[in-house]
């Protein structure tokens, strides 16, 4: 049985929602809503990775876009890529930066983490990429094109992998 351990809550104003695992012996996850709140989701159902085609809206503020996971290692973004499918990824902090982002992504030859970084109020990644004026952006463009990252140049953002509490 695979456990993900509790990584983020969600904060609205000063008031802190909390989710809890509904009674019952199978293995559920709350899954955190786009416009806030909680849903509840079962390991290994198609929403737990995320779905193809899911729409990523560019206008909602990265701290509520349901992929980005806050300040978690780069160790625990591999575990949780480890169940998901080629193409799954995630936004969380950068450890190395402390204004910069890392975008971590399941390829065929293992897990990728690329920075994205803010340069003059514009957000970048890799090295390549055209500036983008937020984080979300970036990630809308790159659910359609090909990443400009070497190694990772047939590849899109498919699955975008929410984040969960118990």
């Amino acid at each position: 049985e695979v456990i993900i351990v509790c990584l983020a809550a969600q904060f609205n104003g000063s008031e802190t929602q909390q989710a809890s695992l509904p009674p019952s012996n199978e293995q559920h996850r709350q899954l955190r809503a786009p416009g806030g709140g909680f849903k509840s989701i079962k390991h290994g159902s198609p929403g737990f990775c995320g779905i193809l085609g899911e729409r990523i809206d560019p206008t909602i503020q990265l701290e509520k876009q349901i992929w980005y996971h806050g300040a978690i290692s780069r160790t625990d973004a591999e575990n949780l890529l480890r169940l998901c499918k080629e193409c799954s990824y995630l936004v969380r902090n950068s450890q190395t930066s402390k204004h910069d982002y890392s975008l971590s992504l399941k390829s065929s030859q293992g897990f990728m983490h690329m920075k994205l970084t803010k340069t003059k109020e514009k957000y970048i990644l890799g090295q390549n990429s055209p500036p983008f004026d937020s984080v979300p952006e970036v990630i809308h463009y790159y659910t359609t094109k090909k990443l400009p990252i070497k190694g990772a140049e047939h590849l899109s953002l498919l699955y975008p992998v929410a984040v969960r509490t118990l």
